[in-house]
């Protein structure tokens, strides 16, 4: 009894580790001049929430998550503003809100990993787009890399700006 506890046990520990897709995008630091990188950009999604991301001159992407709307845009600024609570908190400790990206001429890549279900391992998709000025892209498409899924989007994103980021020091991306 005790060595089928012990065997369940081991295959109980194997299966909840946690286990992270290497991105395939190579981290690089972003050249371009493109777009502006003192704040985040963000995109007000159908479902009323946001979705933030800050983008780093080192190529990294911090995912800001979701706001809801009814507590406005404002909302969005403060958790970004709250930078000594973010740079001490457990968020810096999730390994899905930290990504990568790169910019190719008009082109936009970044590579984000999806919140992962119980027990699922950490994947990633890529987003792909375009980038209209300084202060705005629009993601086309997006492929999920374990499946090679590929769907359309319509997703705009803004800049807005920041007085001050959270730090890009993280432990998943290097």
């Amino acid at each position: 009894m005790v060595k089928y506890l012990l065997i369940g046990s081991v295959f109980l520990a194997v299966g909840c580790s946690v286990y992270r897709q290497a991105p395939t995008l190579i981290l690089k630091n972003n050249t371009s001049g493109k777009i502006k990188l003192s704040g985040y950009f963000y995109v007000k999604k159908d479902n009323n929430l946001y979705n933030s991301i800050v983008l780093y001159q080192n190529g990294i992407v911090l995912d800001g998550g979701s706001s809801e709307v009814s507590a406005g845009i404002n909302s969005v600024d403060s958790n970004f503003l709250a930078t000594d609570n973010f740079n001490n908190s457990y968020d810096r400790k999730i390994p899905y809100i930290w990504s990568i990206y790169t910019i190719n001429q008009n082109h936009i890549i970044i590579e984000r990993y999806k919140v992962p279900a119980f027990g699922e391992s950490y994947q990633t998709y890529v987003d792909e787009g375009y980038v209209v000025n300084e202060g705005q892209f629009i993601i086309t498409s997006r492929k999920y890399i374990k499946t090679g899924k590929l769907e359309a989007r319509r997703d705009t994103f803004n800049f807005r700006p920041l007085s001050i980021k959270p730090d890009s020091t993280n432990n998943f991306i290097k």
